[in-house]
């Protein structure tokens, strides 16, 4: 169906390019002159915890070989947004200061350790490792106009931040995820109007970590050796489109210039950057929120919005093509359910939008398996699910316990055998938000995870009788009993020194808790 809107939007009638190219004309002048634009703070800063990295594999079966002790696990640390005004723009975007007149946004994603650009992963062209030991893969999302109806990932939902949250032991508390997360992969049953709407994440722009967007040449080694691996402190600056659009504005825009009618995917520079001091890689992002400051990236003059990111491209221009887009669609209806992803864009005035620090953002991060054709294995989020919050709501009470025990009940026979566990079919690209430990059972071990996360004695706080239990388990593999499966913190089966970094953050004292 996906490939069929597709082939509609490349040229499904003649009677429609007609439709879009008139509205476009008749309605360019008036968006025009109703944008404002509005001042902001200079910075929005989103921490992520240090200790909360952990291994979700997305492989059938999860026997696809990955291997952590050769190959970094991403661990997220902060995203930074803010109002940017490079000193030079036409010679280095990067070098500059935030400031409320800034007509740039720079966006920072710091990460720890050295991590490096990703490698291809596409079948027959397999070589993630190719820039270095460690790649990073996802996608960060962001809701630009503060609206979940608008925006979002129609054609593979399944490698977004709202198909895979439930892989972490729970689901995010946030009123605007409530219908749209998946709980299981049933969820992905290619019907855009059927619950969860797991294509509906308000997005307007990502940025994706993918190999496959950009080639060798691509590459500026500003400080480097030139042998095409990053190393420590180095800094590389490599132009791909790493900043799209979102996919389910495509098939419904006048946008023109990319690869297909509709998409919105510049080149831009992103900026590879590891700290041997802090032992943190940053990657960097400098996009113009205006043609003014295109123009001034390229030294030239500035030119008009025209709905064609092969020139000059900006956050303003794309937002003006979706608002006419918009009016368009809503004038001449094409019958398509998702076209309610443009359609709130017709009442938006897109200047309102400009300010990065009130941008929303969701992030889906993670490493790549060390052979061919399994995808991505997870291993960090944001915002961050709440361990045994299997409904998303009120934290972690006896209703999620009731819901796992229920869910046991109802499918416990699904096997053929009453056993008190349910096998998650065909994992790991099967799974459950039941699944608290992400081992492939619901079982009692899960409703036992509902505890407060480092009380491995479950008597209500996290203590020196905790930390004991930590060093007796230390060193115990294939643990699936209480009390060690509970120091099992980072649920990868075994009871190590990741436990205790992630453990160490959750001691209080007796009267405690994290």
């Amino acid at each position: 169906m996906a490939m069929m809107k597709r082939q509609a939007a490349a040229g499904g009638g003649k009677l429609w390019n007609q439709v879009r190219l008139l509205g476009c004309c008749v309605l360019a002048f008036a968006v025009f002159a109703a944008r404002l634009h509005a001042s902001s703070p200079t910075e929005s800063k989103l921490t992520d915890p240090d200790y909360d990295v952990v291994a979700r594999p997305t492989d059938p079966g999860a026997q696809t070989p990955f291997d952590p002790q050769q190959h970094r696990l991403i661990n997220l640390l902060e995203i930074v947004l803010k109002n940017w005004a490079p000193n030079s723009p036409a010679i280095d975007l990067f070098s500059g200061s935030a400031s409320e007149t800034g007509s740039f946004v720079r966006i920072d994603v710091v990460v720890e350790g050295l991590v490096n650009p990703p490698g291809r992963t596409d079948p027959g062209l397999f070589d993630p490792f190719r820039y270095g030991a460690h790649p990073i893969y996802g996608f960060v999302e962001i809701d630009m106009d503060d609206d979940n109806e608008t925006g979002g990932e129609v054609d593979a939902p399944e490698f977004r931040f709202l198909g895979n949250a439930a892989r972490f032991g729970g689901l995010p508390e946030d009123s605007r995820f409530s219908d749209r997360l998946a709980k299981s992969d049933a969820a992905f049953d290619g019907n855009f109007l059927t619950d969860p709407f797991v294509e509906r994440s308000g997005e307007e722009f990502h940025i994706t970590f993918l190999g496959s967007v950009f080639q060798p040449s691509d590459i500026v080694e500003a400080s480097g050796d030139g042998d095409m691996v990053f190393e420590s402190d180095e800094r590389w600056i490599i132009t791909a489109p790493w900043f799209h659009r979102a996919h389910g504005f495509e098939p419904f825009s006048v946008a023109s210039g990319g690869m297909i009618p509709g998409e919105y995917a510049p080149d831009c520079e992103l900026r590879f950057d590891h700290d041997a001091a802090t032992d943190t890689t940053q990657i960097s992002l400098v996009f113009p929120l205006t043609n003014a400051a295109s123009a001034a990236m390229r030294s030239e003059v500035v030119q008009p919005n025209n709905n064609d990111p092969s020139d000059q491209a900006s956050i303003d221009e794309a937002f003006d093509d979706l608002a006419i887009s918009a009016s368009i669609v809503n004038m001449f209806p094409t019958g398509e359910p998702d076209e309610v992803l443009i359609l709130g864009w017709a009442s938006n005035t897109p200047g309102e939008d400009l300010d990065p620090t009130t941008w929303r953002l969701t992030a889906l991060l993670g490493t790549s398996y060390t052979v061919s054709g399994a995808g991505f294995v997870w291993t960090d989020m944001y915002p961050n699910a709440l361990r045994g919050n299997v409904n998303g709501e009120n934290g972690v009470n006896l209703d999620d316990q009731s819901q796992i025990v229920g869910y046991i009940s109802d499918h416990d026979l699904d096997d053929g055998s009453l056993d008190g566990q349910v096998i998650v079919a065909q994992f790991a690209s099967g799974f459950s938000v039941f699944d608290v430990n992400h081992d492939g059972v619901v079982d009692g071990l899960d409703t036992a995870l509902l505890s407060v996360e480092g009380d491995l004695d479950l008597d209500g706080d996290v203590d020196l009788a905790d930390m004991g239990i930590m060093q007796r388990c230390h060193g115990s593999t294939g643990v699936t009993t209480v009390p060690c499966a509970l120091a099992d913190l980072d649920a990868n089966g075994d009871v190590d020194l990741s436990d205790y970094r992630r453990f160490s953050a959750f001691v209080a004292g007796p009267a405690g808790g994290p």
